[in-house]
Parts: structure tokens; sequence; C-alpha cells
């Protein structure tokens, strides 16, 4: 987590699914913001993606944009 891999990155978190490890960067309910930062990230991470989560359990980004547009 404090590793120099993460350059510097706030926020870090690291989970565990189905057996490999993920780490994310930021929690937000905007879209806007998480996909422009996800640019910003794929200078240093090309196969950085974005994830959803509701009520604790991962979710495709097609269903969350449904849900934020409710």
């Amino acid at each position: 987590m404090n590793s120099e891999t993460f350059k510097g990155l706030q926020n870090v978190e690291e989970l565990e699914m189905d057996g490999v490890y993920k780490y994310t960067v930021c929690k937000s309910t905007n879209y806007k913001d998480i996909d422009n930062l996800q640019k910003v990230i794929r200078a240093d991470f090309p196969n950085s993606f974005i994830i959803a989560f509701k009520n604790g359990k991962k979710i495709s980004t097609t269903e969350a944009l449904k849900e934020v547009k409710k």
C-alpha cells in the first residue's frame, strides 16, 4: 500500500476479489469524476479500470450508471 508503485496516489485501498488483489484509488458516486481520474491514472497504470459496488457487492458499471440516473 505504501509502495512507490502508487506514485503518491491518495486513498489507495486493497481489495481481494476472486483470489486476486486489486487496488482502488477513489470512491465517488460521480461517474464523470471517476472517468476523468481514470484517464489520469492510465498514464502510469494502463490496465486500470472502473469498478462499481452496490451495498458492498461488485456490480457492472452499466448497472451502476443506471442506478445513478434514477
